[in-house]
């Protein structure tokens, strides 16, 4: 039971993106907001398989074809794929920051200063500090979490001083700023601290790994609830 279980959460990534993207296309919402979310729903998907599908390999007896084809992400005999959790991390923020500048436009210029300021900060980064190939970048996971928590206090603020809104419930992107205000809120210190565990405590790393996911399972869910109640 127990390896079955561990089984579930290590493909998480990539079935529990399937969640939303089935009830997209079940639902074919109209609204303009749910366009940045399928991107990233798409985006997540395919790093995901990549991600899970070259950590299996050897299980899945495709070790020596992966080697052929990721033979650039390579160091000895280090097969290094922290890259794509870094590109999707950068490209969650920026399609996450186009799905609120949809739901809440009040705060265009907040969300354009914001931005400039993160892809300053990301070029800086990996340009000095840290290799997009060979470190998960806490750093980049925490920022990109605490702003879309900031985004989510800002979504709420606004639903909250408009009289005319009775049930925030009814709203769809509500939900899915719900799943978001979960995901980030509890991720944070994971994010915060990750880099170092990965270092010091790498079995102790991927096991904590596993909140992640839970929590990314749920992420998923509240996403489809909110593509369902927008059709």
């Amino acid at each position: 039971m127990g390896k079955i279980l561990e089984g579930v959460l290590d493909w998480s990534e990539v079935w529990a993106t399937l969640i939303p993207l089935i009830v997209y296309i079940w639902i074919k919402p109209k609204a303009i907001w749910t366009r940045p979310l399928l991107i990233y729903l798409l985006i997540a998907l395919l790093l995901g398989v990549v991600v899970d599908i070259t950590w299996k390999s050897k299980e899945l007896g495709i070790k020596d074809w992966v080697e052929r084809t990721l033979w650039w992400l390579y160091r000895g005999k280090i097969l290094y794929t922290l890259i794509f959790y870094n590109i999707n991390s950068f490209l969650r923020l920026l399609l996450l920051t186009w799905f609120f500048y949809k739901v809440n436009p009040l705060y265009k210029k907040t969300y354009l200063i914001i931005t400039s300021l993160f892809l300053t900060g990301v070029i800086i980064n990996f340009g000095f500090f840290e290799n997009i190939v060979l470190s998960f970048s806490s750093r980049l996971f925490t920022i990109e979490a605490a702003i879309i928590l900031f985004y989510c206090l800002l979504y709420y603020y606004t639903v909250n001083m408009n009289d005319e809104i009775k049930s925030p419930l009814a709203l769809p992107p509500f939900w899915i700023v719900m799943g978001l205000t979960l995901y980030t809120s509890v991720n944070f210190l994971i994010f915060l601290f990750y880099n170092y565990l990965i270092n010091a405590e790498r079995t102790y790393a991927m096991s904590i790994w596993n909140v992640h996911n839970l929590i990314y399972i749920v992420l998923m869910i509240f996403i489809a609830i909110g593509f369902k109640k927008a059709k």
